[in-house]
């Protein structure tokens, strides 16, 4: 059986992280949680649940702290996952058995997006295709904001169907809507 990491990298995330902990518990061999130094209970609570905490200096977005998170992972597979995001136990299990037969060597999720407590089932919402199953090593993120990783290999599509998406609870206010888009906004510009 293949050991599966995963690696969940946060800022001020104690009211999400006890989901997407909660998700993996019986996925994960090991778990990261690559903190970059909370003000709130994040990194607490992901000891509590058992995670190897490890610290990255802040930035105003994850991608500059998603390879330095890789780097730490032992296992022969890696799942990223945001604190923000959940899996179903029929992902969780899917996943499990891609790891066993070792027939890919990077995994197409598809993400459900809820929006306003809305799941957005249209437009580029959904499937909303991410590679964040792989075997390590095998993907590098870039330093750039909302770019998609580097892949080597075999890839694997799921296919889109809730049972096999990513739960990704996004935005639930427009006041988070606003921050998020000026935050982007000036990293991009």
């Amino acid at each position: 059986m293949n050991k599966i990491s995963v690696v969940i990298n946060t800022l001020n995330e104690e009211k999400n992280l006890p989901r997407a902990l909660e998700s993996i518990k019986d996925l994960a061999n090991e778990t990261i949680v690559c903190d970059m130094h909370s003000d709130d209970k994040t990194t607490e609570i992901a000891k509590k649940f058992g995670a190897k905490v490890i610290l990255h200096e802040r930035t105003n977005y994850v991608e500059p702290a998603r390879n330095f998170a890789l780097s730490k992972a032992a296992g022969e597979w890696i799942l990223v996952l945001d604190a923000d995001e959940e899996l179903t136990n029929s992902l969780a299990g899917q996943l499990r058995e891609i790891a066993d037969r070792n027939d890919a060597d990077y995994v197409l999720i598809p993400r459900k997006n809820i929006i306003f407590g809305k799941w957005i089932e249209h437009s580029r919402w959904w499937p909303d295709y991410l590679v964040r199953f792989f075997k390590s090593g095998g993907v590098k993120y870039s330093d750039k904001i909302h770019s998609p990783p580097v892949v080597n290999g075999r890839g694997l599509k799921l296919p889109a169907k809730e049972k096999n998406a990513i739960i990704h609870h996004d935005i639930q206010t427009v006041s988070q809507f606003i921050e998020k888009i000026c935050r982007y906004s000036d990293i991009q510009s």
